[in-house]
């Protein structure tokens, strides 16, 4: 029987704890893969605590894939390769806003219900925090920030956004090898840069069609590879020249699955034997809903993988800083090649964002919005399972991010449903609209962007919406 000392366990909660001690005995080779751990009630019983810790623990191991279940024979331990894991216990491991251009040109037009819209809540902003924080930014710094930004972030806000992977992410990363820009389109052009034009980089099929299509207007060629449950399927990467890949592993859009630790494991194989790099996409990754934040790649391999976030979907699209973390070698390359360039965010945001981080703020306001958006989301749900049209759907994906998918239990035109709904001023897209190629496990799914949608309209778009399946 596997047992702990919870003593130990410090300020971690219980299921945290024992999520790590069962982690680090996976990593260790001490619970060997295929091998049989206790079940719930036995494992609680042992060390005296609840069978729901033991169930969240158990929960968080399945979906990084460390474990996994067999229907009415327990829980099973993954074949992981362990070489690619940092094994310290004390480190914390919708794309929507341009959708694929349809047949015809949307008028725009007041819908009932927009589920294409993914903002934010407006009205939660920290107003009043920020602009205090922006006064105080121009009495401490008075005119340092008025000179040309650095090439690539000043370093209060390079070091703040290191501290904040550091405790988040699990990512223990140098500052200097953050660089900070006006939007992920522009990192994307600098990753071109940096890679070369003549370079092929792999995307998901289906995925964010933005993405590729930034990449070929910079020259690069795109391949579009299909994903599974796991996420990008590896074996389609071999025989092929392929340079780079692009992925969202933490939170696939559109579908919201996960990529498993084993799969992730492949992946920085294949980059390290062939030289190529992984681009995480950590979109979405703050609003997890579920069990602790999924680590990211980069925490398991610095030297082959390039990461990107934003804090537009946190804060405000307006806030346009994003930012990516590159391995050593690129940002040699880097500062051989693309050191001549101006900053592209101006000095004053970014010390105003250094100083909302280093302060705490932003987590108060991340941990703040996703209470809110969990509760919103269960609303949404509710309201869904109470309307007529419940028999007749499924909902996938929903811990995590601010949509979910809405599959549909009956064969139904998908063109013609869409066409209905928008008829009825209800604007939806579905999975296939997101598919490079004709993929038929993506048919009869659609994408529920909630965060903008009041619950009052949502009742009347689902009775249209059961309508026009009847």
């Amino acid at each position: 029987m596997l047992t702990y000392n919870f003593e130990k366990r410090g300020k971690q909660s219980l299921y945290e704890y024992l999520y790590y001690c069962i982690r680090e005995d996976i990593l260790s080779g001490k619970i060997k893969a295929g091998e049989k751990l206790p079940s719930k009630r036995e494992m609680a019983k042992n060390h005296d605590i609840s069978v729901i810790t033991v169930e969240n623990a158990y929960a968080q191991l399945i979906v990084e894939g460390y474990i996994y279940t067999r229907e009415k024979k327990g829980y099973f331990v993954s074949e992981i390769v362990r070489q690619y894991m940092h094994s310290d216990s004390t480190r914390t491991d919708k794309r929507t806003e341009n959708k694929k251009k349809n047949k015809f040109t949307e008028e725009k037009k007041q819908w009932l219900v927009d589920f294409n819209s993914n903002h934010i809540m407006y009205d939660s902003f920290p107003f009043a925090t920020w602009s205090r924080i922006m006064r105080q930014t121009l009495l401490d710094k008075e005119n340092s920030f008025l000179v040309s930004p650095a090439p690539h972030g000043v370093k209060e806000l390079r070091e703040a956004i290191a501290r904040h992977l550091s405790h988040f992410r699990g990512m223990e990363i140098d500052a200097d090898n953050i660089i900070v820009g006006a939007g992920t389109e522009y990192l994307y052009s600098i990753i071109v840069q940096l890679l070369g034009k003549d370079q092929v980089i792999a995307v998901e099929d289906p995925g964010y069609q933005k993405i590729s299509r930034i990449y070929e207007s910079n020259g690069v060629k795109c391949l579009h590879l299909p994903i599974d449950q796991s996420g990008i399927q590896t074996k389609a990467l071999s025989g092929k020249k392929i340079d780079a890949v692009h992925i969202s592993p933490s939170h696939h859009f559109p579908t919201g699955r996960v990529m498993p630790v084993s799969r992730r494991q492949h992946l920085i194989r294949w980059a390290e034997e062939n030289r190529g790099f992984i681009i995480e996409d950590d979109y979405d990754s703050e609003f997890r809903f579920s069990g602790r934040p999924i680590p990211a790649m980069a925490g398991m391999d610095s030297t082959r993988v390039i990461y990107m976030n934003t804090f537009s979907k946190t804060l405000a699209p307006s806030i346009r800083i994003a930012y990516m973390v590159l391995p050593d070698e690129l940002m040699e390359r880097y500062h051989e090649k693309l050191n001549f360039y101006s900053g592209t965010v101006s000095s004053f945001e970014q010390y105003t964002l250094a100083k909302f981080i280093s302060d705490g703020y932003y987590e108060r306001h991340i941990n703040r919005m996703r209470n809110y958006y969990r509760d919103y989301r269960n609303t949404i749900i509710d309201a869904i399972w109470q309307s007529p049209i419940h028999s007749k759907v499924t909902i996938e994906e929903e811990n995590a991010g601010l949509h979910f998918i809405l599959g549909i239990n009956k064969k139904t035109d998908d063109e013609k449903f869409k066409q209905i709904l928008r008829q009825n001023h209800i604007n939806i897209s579905s999975v296939s609209d997101y598919c490079y190629n004709d993929l038929e496990e993506f048919h009869h799914k659609f994408i529920i962007n909630y965060s903008a949608v009041t619950k009052e309209n949502l009742t009347k778009a689902l009775e249209i919406m059961n309508n026009a399946l009847e």
